[in-house]
């Protein structure tokens, strides 16, 4: 797989020269089409990959071209299967993002990357960034251009400022920020943002792809930026938005013992009545 440069974008060039320096393979695409074909070139034929939730990676179109060349692809984060009660998000959400950290690659998308190569990421779950760095030999980033910030100080602005109340807002939360559109740092129930993590390099098992796509892709935008670039990010966001808003079974009190127990009876081979 060759991993030279084929956007004319200086900034992705930039990201991905210095990502050599930090033993991970930062890789160029001119466009979606171009980064599943980078995906395709990465994943192994017969591995089993797991999927961290993104609307990058839905964005792309590379799940079902995955699918249809043999790959298993483990989801808990596809549209086409609903939650509606605690044992549908079990079987359809909570079991698939356990199995969807160990295995043979796992696929997601990022929140900001700096032009020095640092990845950076806040989640609720956990899920997502635990997947990024453990429990697989491959893991791959897919980012857009406009997730690309000039250092950590502006993207964890970017990241608490707009991606995280744009994100929480549409996911029904009751977050301060939803409201206001800036973080409160807030403590107590109503946080979401429960893990931060910054990623400076490949952990020593397992490798680090960064694919950086000459496009916009997800949610992230820099509030300068032109409003209706602005406004085509959200649409396209969107569409490939999934869970929002967020199942009221995943907050019912009780019910994360119920599926941690589930989780038990699953790997003994039982069945939660």
């Amino acid at each position: 797989m060759s991993n030279i440069i084929q956007t004319t974008n200086p900034v992705i060039g930039k990201v991905v020269e210095a990502l050599k320096n930090r033993k991970i393979t930062g890789l160029a695409a001119v466009d979606a089409a171009h980064a599943r074909k980078l995906i395709l070139d990465i994943v192994p034929e017969g591995a089993v990959i797991g999927i961290g939730d993104s609307s990058s990676v839905r964005q792309i179109q590379v799940l079902s071209a995955l699918e249809e060349r043999g790959n298993r692809v483990i989801n808990g984060f596809d549209p086409g299967k609903k939650i509606h009660d605690l044992k549908s998000h079990f079987e359809n959400g909570f079991w698939p993002m356990i199995e969807a950290t160990v295995c043979d690659a796992y696929l997601t998308g990022s929140n900001a990357i700096t032009e020095d190569g640092r990845i950076i990421n806040v989640d609720g779950n956990g899920n997502r960034v635990a997947g990024m760095i453990w429990g697989h030999p491959i893991t791959i980033l897919v980012m857009g251009q406009n997730k690309i910030v000039k250092d950590l100080e502006e993207g964890m602005d970017r990241v608490k400022n707009v991606i995280a109340p744009e994100h929480l807002k549409r996911k029904g939360a009751p977050s301060p920020c939803t409201k206001t559109g800036y973080c409160h740092d807030c403590i107590g129930p109503q946080r979401a943002c429960a893990v931060t993590s910054i990623i400076e390099s490949s952990p020593p098992h397992t490798k680090i792809y960064v694919i950086l796509v000459d496009e916009d892709l997800g949610l992230g935008w820099d509030r300068a930026w032109p409003q209706e670039r602005i406004n085509r990010i959200i649409r396209n966001h969107e569409e490939h938005m999934v869970m929002c808003p967020m199942p009221e079974c995943i907050f019912e009190k009780g019910n994360n013992d119920k599926l941690w127990e589930m989780a038990r009876q699953k790997r003994r081979g039982n069945v939660w009545p």
